[in-house]
Parts: C-alpha cells; structure tokens; sequence
C-alpha cells in the first residue's frame, strides 16, 4: 500500500488543493482549513448550502492565503495582518477567529452574494478534537472536526463500478475532499477496519468513520448537484443510526518534528 493523493483545503469547503508532501503541524496539515468563511451571526458557511464555493480556489504561497475565482482578481490575504477577533462557531465548537480585513470580507461576499467575513484560526487558539474518540490532547483547526481524513482508492473504484452500472460518470476522490488517498491491493472499504497505520515516518490513528453530506454530490468543476450518487452511495453505506459513510478521520499519534507525508510513501497497518 501506498500514498497516491494528498491534498489540502487551506479554505474550508473551497477547492482543494493537491501537494506532493504534506508537513504536519499542532493543527495537522499545515495550512489546512486554517481560513473559514463566517455569516453575520458567525457562523460556519461551506458548500452544504453554497456549492458555489467550489470553484473558489484559495493557495498559500511564503503563508500568504490568495483567493481566486471566475471574474474576480486575485487577492492575497496575510494570516495575522488583524488585531481583531470575532467569535465564531463551527458545528458544536466556538473559537475566537482572528479577522484578516474588510478587503478579504468584500471580495468573498461580492463572490457569494451575500455579506460573510473571511477569518483566520491562528495557532495560539485551541480547539480540541472530541477525546470521546480521540483522547486528550489532540487539535484541530476548521475541519469538520478531525485534522486528518483518509480514503483509500478502492473504496472510491467500488463507488464508481455502482456509478457506472446504473450509467452515471465516475466521480473522483475530489468530491469526497480527503487529504489523504491509500491506493494497493485492497478490498472496498478496508480502512473501516483500521486503527493504526505507519504512514512514511508517520504513525495515524484512525478514530472515527467519516459521515458524509451533501458535498459529494457536487461536481467540484462546476458546482452541479446530482443527488443519485448518494442514493447508489446510500444502499450500501448506511449504518444503524441512518448516516452515511465513507472514510475515516485520523489524528496524529507518534511522528518526528518535522513529519511530513509524500506521495509513494508506503503504507503499514499496525492494528
């Protein structure tokens, strides 16, 4: 087994962006889902109820997030540029946000058409990750509550037979938003049995099966939703308490200090 995608999404629910290494820090990757768009009650926007945010591409470049998006000019927003905080709140979690300026708050509405602010989680914030499955100890930054998600490619080819049996187009692992991929020999959903992998020099423990919404309906090139991909994905992947799953989130359990992830690593089960 081995690594054959990585990926970050250093805006949440923006356009993905995909690295040959990925350095691991407090937060987990580096960089990713450290920015988060906010509506006026501070609360978390993503592509649930805006697919639109899909063909917003947000890179970082020297620590510098630049926004980009059809009909609009780039912009580079420094993390840290603001003394002001903003407490917002992700799914069941408030953190106090920093927020980089009016500049980056007009250019994300005028792309979404409606008033959201753009903030920045900055290092010294911490928000837990739930030690019902984790343990203590453990952070993350705006993901949905896990530094780490991990797929591996048989589950999506499995996906993708079901897809085209019923003469639907394949989908890529794009849409499921992973930053970790684990291509080999592998029965369909193997990671569900997982609880420790060595990853390079890098050792995960998978904690929690990851539930899925509306998101992977979206074609990330455009922003297009059809709702019978998860009708197939849901014949097969419900569980007792009506989700939906595909993957599972991962925290950090023993890695160097300056971890970091590559493709073609190989992959180890440890339990």
């Amino acid at each position: 087994m081995h690594i054959s995608e990585l990926a970050i999404h250093p805006l949440k629910s923006a356009r993905r962006v995909v690295v040959p290494a990925l350095p691991l820090d407090a937060l987990g990757p580096a960089w990713d889902r450290r920015w988060m768009l906010v509506d006026r009650d501070g609360h978390f926007v993503t592509q649930r109820t805006h697919p639109r945010l899909c063909l917003l591409s947000a890179t970082v470049a020297d620590g510098v997030l630049v926004l980009a998006a059809p009909g609009h000019p780039d912009l580079p927003v420094e993390p840290d540029s603001s003394p002001a905080r903003l407490t917002v709140r992700v799914w069941d979690d408030t953190v106090a946000a920093e927020v980089p300026g009016a500049a980056a708050d007009a250019w994300c509405s005028a792309f979404l058409g409606m008033p959201v602010r753009l903030v920045f989680l900055p290092a010294s914030v911490r928000r837990p990750v739930d030690p019902r499955y984790a343990g203590e100890g453990h952070r993350t930054a705006f993901s949905d509550g896990f530094p780490i998600l991990l797929v591996t490619q048989s589950s999506l080819d499995h996906l993708n037979g079901r897809l085209q049996a019923e003469g639907l187009a394949a989908v890529d692992w794009r849409r499921f938003r992973p930053n970790v991929v684990v291509a080999g020999e592998l029965p369909p959903h193997a990671e569900d049995g997982w609880r420790r992998l060595r990853l390079g020099g890098v050792e995960l423990a998978l904690v929690k099966p990851c539930s899925r919404c509306v998101i992977p309906s979206i074609d990330p090139d455009s922003g297009d939703k059809d709702s019978r991909i998860l009708t197939i994905l849901r014949r097969y992947r419900t569980r007792e308490d009506g989700r939906l799953y595909l993957g599972q989130n991962a925290v950090v359990r023993r890695a160097p200090p300056d971890a970091c992830l590559r493709l073609g690593d190989r992959v180890e089960i440890l339990e």
